[in-house]
């Protein structure tokens, strides 16, 4: 009986103490939202900086489709498009009305990007990224 009573009670320590340690969703912290409009400004904020291993999530806050890329190839200007060397290109495709898309940085460095269907209207943002 001892021996049992012994047990449940450092079992229930520990969960006591495991219910002390950080959520590991909680501990990587929310994303950072990006709005996108069918009106200037396009993306709101239109420019963020944030930390390696952080999130961005844009959410499509408009009335017709967006999206998100850093790929030059989609690019009208090859200026609305940068990223830091040994970065990978993303590319959301299009993000319907109340649609959302999420990338997770880990490459510091300045990443410009934009929306496919209104790049020429002006819809760029830029994130930088630090170590």
């Amino acid at each position: 009986m001892i021996l049992r009573v012994t047990v449940v009670a450092i079992a229930v320590a520990v969960a006591a103490a495991l219910a002390l340690l950080p959520d590991p969703a909680k501990a990587a912290g929310n994303p950072i939202v990006i709005k996108m409009y069918d009106k200037a400004p396009f993306y709101a904020p239109v420019r963020v900086s944030i930390k390696a291993g952080e999130s961005v999530q844009w959410v499509n806050d408009g009335e017709t489709v967006h999206s998100v890329s850093t790929a030059a190839s989609n690019a009208q200007n090859p200026r609305d498009a940068a990223m830091p060397k040994g970065a990978v290109s993303f590319d959301s495709g299009f993000i319907p009305p109340g649609g959302d898309y999420s990338y997770t940085f880990t490459v510091p460095g300045t990443y410009r990007y934009f929306c496919l269907p209104h790049e020429k209207a002006g819809m760029v943002g830029v994130i930088i990224v630090k170590k």
